[in-house]
Formats: C-alpha cells, sequence, structure tokens
C-alpha cells in the first residue's frame, strides 16, 4: 500500500504539505524527523542533521528557519517539549490539527492563512516604514509584563484562548528578535564588503604603480638600446 501511496496525486493537497507526508513516509529518515508515537504530530529529532541532508533532498534548501516559517504559514504550531520528552530537548515537535500519520483525506484542509492575517498581523508589529533594529518588545501587541495576567479570570478569556495569545505574543517577540539579529548580521556582512572593497582598492592602487613602475623601466630600456645603436 505504501507503493500505491506515493502514486496518489493528492490534486487537492499543497505542494508543501504533500512533501511534509511524504518525508514521514519514508523509513529513511526515522532517524532524523518521523511521526510521533500518537501519529498526531511530527518530530524533527536532529536539526543539523535535518537541516543538511532532508532540506535540501525534499524541499530544495537548507534553511531551518525558513522551513519553521513556512509551517507557521500553513499554521502548524511548535510543541513545547516536556521534561520527560522521549526525543530530547534539543527536538522540535509540530502539530496541526488535519495532520495525522492515517488521516491522508484530511490533507487537504491544510491551507495557507489567507493575506488578511498576515497583514494584520505585519500592521500590529508596526513593521512598515520602520527599520528592524528598532523593533522592540514595545511594539507587540502584549508586552511581556503583561503576559502573566492573559490566563488569570479576570482577563475574561477562557483557557485555551489565554493560551493561544500567549503563543501569538511569544512567536512575534521570537520574530522581532530574529529580525534584530538578521539586521546585526547585514550590518556586519556590510562591514566585511567594505573592508574588502578597501583591500581591493589598495591592491588596485599597487597594481597600477607596479605597472607605472614597469613602464618606466621599459622606455629606460629602451632609451638605452637607442643610444646603444646610435653611438
Amino acid at each position: 500500500s505504501g507503493a500505491a501511496h506515493h502514486d496518489d496525486p493528492m490534486p487537492s493537497t499543497s505542494d508543501f504539505v504533500k512533501k511534509l507526508y511524504k518525508m514521514l513516509e519514508d523509513p529513511n529518515f526515522q532517524d532524523v524527523v518521523s511521526w510521533g508515537p500518537q501519529g498526531d504530530c511530527f518530530v524533527v529529532k536532529d536539526m543539523n542533521e535535518f537541516t543538511k541532508s532532508i532540506l535540501p533532498r525534499m524541499f530544495k534548501h537548507s534553511n531551518f528557519a525558513s522551513f519553521v516559517r513556512q509551517l507557521n504559514k500553513y499554521d502548524f504550531h511548535k510543541v513545547k517539549n516536556t521534561d520527560d520528552c522521549q526525543f530530547g530537548e534539543h527536538s522540535w515537535t509540530f502539530r496541526h490539527p488535519d495532520f495525522h500519520a492515517d488521516r491522508r483525506d484530511a490533507l487537504e484542509n491544510i491551507k495557507r492563512k489567507v493575506p488578511a492575517q498576515r497583514k494584520n498581523t505585519a500592521s500590529s508589529l508596526s513593521l512598515s516604514g520602520a527599520g528592524s533594529s528598532s523593533l522592540t518588545s514595545a511594539s507587540l501587541p502584549y508586552p511581556p509584563s503583561a503576559l502573566a495576567s492573559l490566563s488569570g479570570p479576570s482577563a475574561g478569556l477562557s483557557g485555551q484562548a489565554a493560551m493561544e495569545l500567549q503563543q501569538t505574543a511569544s512567536n512575534l517577540q521570537h520574530e522581532v528578535r530574529r529580525l534584530r539579529d538578521d539586521n546585526e548580521d547585514l550590518k556586519g556582512r556590510l562591514r566585511q564588503l567594505e573592508r574588502q572593497y578597501e583591500q581591493v582598492l589598495v591592491e588596485m592602487v599597487g597594481f597600477q604603480r607596479g605597472m607605472t613602475q614597469q613602464d618606466g623601466v621599459m622606455q629606460s630600456l629602451i632609451a638605452y638600446f637607442m643610444s646603444g645603436q646610435g653611438g
């Protein structure tokens, strides 16, 4: 039946979700990424090996952060590791209500989030017109100090809603930190490029000087031979 599964085109399912499911069906990947014990989530057991060998093969890139962002776009959520996590504290577990090992028929329900949600998220972060270096936790809709009160009875929210708000705020804070780190990384690369540019300029000036000196030597030699022949 495994071969039949692979032949199934799953026409209504997105390419990303198809690749995700096929990746988890492949027994060669089980030591690195696999379904969870109940088949209702999947676990990346070794992030380094996953990034190095499986991502390029299945998704044509080797950027784990990009893979996680893609999962978020399809409304997968990272499951927090517990103390008794059998896959170790460095494993990554992801879940979606319609992503199950034995529910191939439900895969077509997994859709990308609608653009309006992404737009609202961007506006709440005040990303438009703001440099990433200026992003702080103050620009988040829920400051960290307020998170503790979200789960309290005075917040007027159900436990599930409070947890979702906390997860959203945590995700936003993570994104802000990532943007800030990316900005620092870009600054570092720019400084490196400036140093390389200066080095190239120095080498070009040195090369021109060398050419000028060689030209002078050639002129002197020509003048010497000409004077010798004239004599």
